[in-house]
């Protein structure tokens, strides 16, 4: 006679637990790559923006001047470093026109600062330019150090400047320094519109003959500037423009 009553059992118990245990582990993995966020979308970082704010005019009194003198940025989104941004500039002018590029590093030239290494007093009055010794709070050479600097406000004594403070976050605004502002009521030149002139030393010596950039260039629509990192993200590509003098 044939025994049909033979049990037969698919797995053991010992492979049964073991299953069981393997997918409780896998279970425990993906939900844990969920909550740290190995899995799904990798955010990424927020670009930093940055909007123009206007010409610096360097201020209203054309012997003693009260401001400094540049275009103001304001960062509205992400961060910035100041090491990392240039400027490119480029337009004619009344003396042929000027074309540079500068970086945090590029110190401005201190032949603009009143009473500076080869200043003309004559032709200082005729120019809003940046404060110099005897009106800044700091020995002007000591003082800029650098093209770009924080601020928080324009003060001549420079109490508002935050050289040394090159990491900027949302709401931050920094200036980037020109020599000096020509405006268009200047009586001793012919100028119209008014203009803004910049000059670096990138190589020993004194003089105007070993500026190895200068130049100046209108605020009319026809100066050129962009304001980019170093890596190439353009942040401001625009035209300098009368109305834009705050």
């Amino acid at each position: 006679m044939v025994n049909t009553d033979t049990k037969k059992e698919a797995v053991s118990p010992v492979v049964g637990v073991m299953l069981m245990l393997v997918v409780t582990i896998i279970i425990a993995a993906v939900v844990s790559g969920f909550g740290t966020g190995m899995i799904g979308d990798t955010p990424t970082a927020t670009p930093a923006s940055v909007r123009y704010v206007g010409i610096s005019p360097g201020g209203t009194d054309k012997v003693l001047d009260d401001g400094f003198v540049g275009l103001i940025f304001e960062v509205t989104g992400g961060s910035i470093d100041l090491e990392k941004l240039k400027f490119y500039i480029y337009g004619s002018d009344y003396g042929g026109g000027g074309e540079a590029h500068m970086t945090y590093n590029d110190v401005p030239w201190s032949k603009y600062h009143i009473g500076g290494e080869g200043s003309n007093a004559n032709q200082l009055k005729y120019q809003f330019n940046n404060p110099g010794e005897g009106t800044l709070a700091y020995d002007p050479d000591e003082f800029y150090s650098s093209r770009m600097m924080k601020f928080t406000n324009l003060d001549y004594t420079g109490e508002g400047m935050c050289p040394g403070e090159t990491i900027l976050t949302t709401g931050d605004r920094f200036i980037l320094f020109f020599e000096y502002f020509t405006p268009q009521t200047a009586t001793s030149y012919s100028v119209s519109p008014p203009t803004l002139g910049f000059g670096m030393h990138r190589n020993t010596g004194t003089g105007a003959s070993t500026a190895f950039q200068s130049g100046a260039v209108y605020a009319n629509g026809d100066g050129q500037g962009i304001l980019s990192g170093l890596d190439g993200t353009v942040y401001w590509d625009g035209y300098l423009k009368a109305s834009d003098i705050i």
